[in-house]
């Protein structure tokens, strides 16, 4: 009996390290500034609060400077790939803790990212929303982050015709100067 209960609780024991043997560890890591280089820009994260990562089910690790070139790296990504991402973290801009992505609430504005995406990450949908209002943003979801057209640049309002105007405007400086 005792050698009955002895292999039973072997061969549970193996039963069970093979089922985690599958599975990768999906708990996000710290950054090490030292190694972690942006797959997309090349940069090393600077500042915590802009930065995000993804797992793949492999298990291997990429960081990112700036939530825009996650959103990037995501679309880069052949449809089978996607669905190797075991999964993906931001860091919250208030806390700098690690929220799931998905679960993330959005907002791109006027705020001075690595990449100049202008987007951050919250944990409370509520405070997304007061800072938006604040900071002149929109709310985003994480499908939209990883759908609509990322705008480049601070001004998320920016228009080429008021560009062209300030751009004659300057010239015209130069010329009253005797530039």
């Amino acid at each position: 009996m005792k050698r009955r209960m002895m292999a039973l609780v072997i061969g549970l024991c193996f039963s069970l390290l093979g089922c985690s043997a599958g599975e990768t560890d999906r708990t996000p890591r710290e950054i090490d500034p030292t190694i972690d280089v942006c797959p997309v820009c090349r940069m090393t994260v600077i500042d915590e609060r802009f930065a995000a990562q993804t797992i793949d089910s492999q298990g291997q690790v990429e960081i990112f400077d700036d939530i825009g070139c996650l959103s990037i790296f995501m679309r880069r990504l052949e449809a089978g790939k996607k669905n190797g991402i075991a999964a993906a973290y931001v860091k919250d801009f208030e806390s700098v803790e690690w929220l799931s992505a998905q679960e993330a609430f959005y907002v791109q504005g006027r705020i001075d990212t690595p990449m100049s995406f202008g987007i951050v990450a919250f944990a409370d949908e509520e405070t997304a929303r007061k800072f938006a209002e604040e900071a002149g943003g929109r709310q985003m979801t994480w499908e939209q982050v990883l759908t609509e057209q990322l705008t480049i640049g601070l001004d998320i309002e920016f228009n080429q015709e008021e560009f062209n105007v300030q751009n004659r405007d300057a010239e015209e400086t130069r010329e009253e100067g005797g530039n």
